[in-house]
C-alpha cells in the first residue's frame, strides 16, 4: 500500500491500483471528484469511501447535504440528523465480505488505543456518531446493515463505472479492509490482524498476539529470515510460522544475503 493524497489521483503519472480508500475526503470540488472517478474507471479499481465524502462541495447547490455525498459514491444516501450508534453487522455471504464475522459488530473502534484524545488509555469512550447516515438504494448491493434498526450501512454501487464502496459509519476494521482488497484483486500477505510491511524484496510481520500465522508471497521465493539467518522454504509460496505476542520476524525474498 501507499498514500497519497485525493488530489493526486489527477496526476498522470500517478500509478494505478486495485483499490482506493478515499480517508477524510468530505470536502470535494466537482473536478477532483471526476478525476478520481477517472483514475478508477481505468482498470475498474475498487474505490472505499468512509462516512461523508463530498459531503461539502463548492459546486454544488447546497454547498452542504447528503446529495453530495450520493453524487459522490454513486448510491443514493440519507442523513438523519441525530446522534446514534454506528454499529452494524455484515453478510458473509457476499465474496467482497469473505474474511469477516458474520456476528462481530463493525463500524466503532474496538481496540485498545494510546493517545493524547482518549479519556485514559485502555478505556474508550461510548461510540457515538452525529449526523447519522444511511444507504437508501434498490440499485446499490448491501454489504451491512445497522444493528439498531436495519437500514443499510455497507454497500457497493456500480453506478459510476467501477466498484464504489460506501461504508456510513467512520470506522473500517482491518478484516473488512482485507476482505474488499482480495475481493478487488489485491496480494493477500495474511489474514492475521498483525501489522505488516511488505515490499518486492522483504516481508515484515510484527505479532499482535501468540499463535501460527500463515505468510503467502506473490511468487515462489525462498524466504531468509534475516535475524534467525536460516531459511523458511525454497520456491515455496507460502509459509507457517508461529509467532508470540510482540514478536517480529522478516524475510528476505532474494535469500541470503
Amino acid at each position: 500500500m501507499d498514500w497519497y493524497f485525493h488530489d493526486d489521483l489527477a496526476r498522470a503519472d500517478m500509478p494505478d491500483y486495485k483499490m482506493y480508500v478515499m480517508l477524510n475526503c468530505y470536502y470535494l470540488t466537482e473536478a477532483e471528484r471526476r478525476a478520481i472517478f477517472d483514475k478508477a474507471r481505468k482498470n475498474g479499481a475498487t474505490v472505499v469511501w468512509l462516512y461523508a465524502p463530498g459531503y461539502i462541495c463548492p459546486d454544488a447547490d447546497p454547498v452542504t447535504d447528503a446529495k453530495n455525498i450520493s453524487e459522490t459514491v454513486g448510491m443514493n444516501v440519507c442523513m438523519e440528523a441525530k446522534t446514534a450508534f454506528p454499529y452494524f453487522k455484515v453478510d458473509t455471504s457476499h465474496p467482497a465480505m469473505s474474511f469477516a464475522s458474520p456476528t462481530r459488530r463493525y463500524g466503532h473502534i474496538d481496540r485498545d488505543v494510546h493517545s493524547n484524545i482518549w479519556i485514559s488509555p485502555t478505556v474508550l469512550p461510548p461510540a457515538y456518531v452525529n449526523p447519522l447516515f444511511y444507504i437508501d438504494d434498490p440499485v446499490a448491493e448491501v454489504l451491512g446493515r445497522y444493528c439498531s434498526d436495519g437500514k443499510a450501512a455497507l454497500a457497493v454501487s456500480y453506478r459510476h463505472g467501477f466498484p464504489s464502496v460506501y461504508c456510513a459509519a467512520k470506522v473500517l476494521r482491518s478484516e473488512l479492509l482485507a476482505s474488499l482488497a482480495k475481493w478487488s484483486g489485491c496480494h493477500i500477505y495474511t489474514t492475521s490482524d498483525d501489522v505488516l510491511f511488505a515490499n518486492e524484496n522483504f516481508v515484515s510481520i510484527h505479532a499482535s498476539c501468540d499463535g501460527k500465522r500463515i505468510i503467502r508471497f506473490k511468487r515462489p521465493c525462498s524466504p531468509y529470515e534475516v535475524y534467525e539467518r536460516r531459511y523458511y522454504g525454497h520456491n515455496v509460496t507460502e509459509i507457517e510460522v508461529k509467532l508470540s505476542l510482540g514478536e517480529t520476524k522478516m524475510w528476505s525474498l532474494a535469500g541470503a544475503f
